[in-house]
């Protein structure tokens, strides 16, 4: 998630300080920006030459963030890009799926979009809370009536079967780049239901008028 991560100079020395070490994406604005060195308050800078953890600041928003000189990364680690508009009862899921990503968490974010796919079921009326339905049942459902063609089936059984690995303990653990996978999956399939369903309605509000 940090591949845009780019030192523009040797960072953790005195001569860097206060100077632009770093260009990225920052976690809290989300902006492409360059990051200045900083030190921590009370500590000069010489104080933390041999740290492998840096302080630098976005120089867009002006936020602190810290950089590990060891893992090459930035924290907190920047935050996937979410789909907007979905509903609630599955936002709820998806952005916490999302944000276990950036948190390093793969079981908790394919465990999570395990359960979008359930909330996907709710909102078709074709599953409910507490439900014993199992979710290949629910997808089936799914296709059966229209909602979704073969491709995304497939697509969503996969999320599934990745998503029961992240539930258990066995030989398939997901790693992070399972998980990202499967959120850009996951991104499709809400695509191509509930925000184009929300696209479609908009097209035939305006024809009405």
């Amino acid at each position: 998630m940090d591949e845009d991560l780019e030192l523009l100079r040797e960072i953790n020395n005195h001569s860097a300080y206060n100077q632009v070490v770093l260009k990225g994406t920052c976690s809290f604005c989300g902006d492409k920006v360059t990051f200045r060195q900083r030190s921590y308050d009370g500590l000069k800078a010489s104080d933390i030459v041999k740290s492998v953890m840096i302080p630098v600041q976005c120089e867009g928003c002006h936020s602190l963030l810290i950089y590990s000189n060891n893992e090459k990364k930035l924290y907190p680690t920047p935050m996937l890009p979410c789909l907007n508009e979905l509903p609630e009862e599955i936002n709820q899921y998806y952005t916490e799926g999302v944000k276990c990503i950036s948190a390093d968490s793969p079981n908790g974010a394919v465990t999570l979009f395990r359960k979008v796919i359930h909330a996907l079921g709710i909102h078709y009326g074709i599953a409910k809370k507490n439900d014993s339905k199992n979710l290949y049942t629910i997808v089936k459902e799914l296709h059966e009536k229209g909602h979704i063609v073969k491709k995304i089936k497939d697509a969503l059984l996969g999320v599934k079967d990745i998503g029961n690995d992240g539930a258990h303990i066995n030989e398939n653990e997901p790693d992070l780049e399972q998980a990202i996978k499967l959120k850009q999956l996951i991104d499709v399939v809400l695509n191509s239901t509930v925000l184009c369903d929300k696209h479609i309605d908009f097209v035939n509000s305006m024809h009405s008028k």
